[in-house]
């Protein structure tokens, strides 16, 4: 079986430091905007930032 290392799914780092959070997946405020319109109510909300931070991660990995 081959290594998940070496398929082509993305994987996240294993130990996120401080600043990789601050800077990769805080929401611009952009992007709270674009996820306040496109929700209703505060838990959509989050839960569509959520999704899009990830998805943007595992696109630049």
């Amino acid at each position: 079986m081959t290594a998940i290392e070496r398929t082509a799914y993305p994987r996240f780092k294993q130990i996120i430091s401080a600043k990789d959070l601050a800077e990769v997946y805080t929401p611009t405020p952009q992007e709270r905007l674009v996820a306040h319109r496109s929700t209703k109510g505060r838990v959509a909300e989050v839960g569509f930032l959520v999704l899009l931070k990830t998805y943007q991660r595992l696109e630049l990995v």
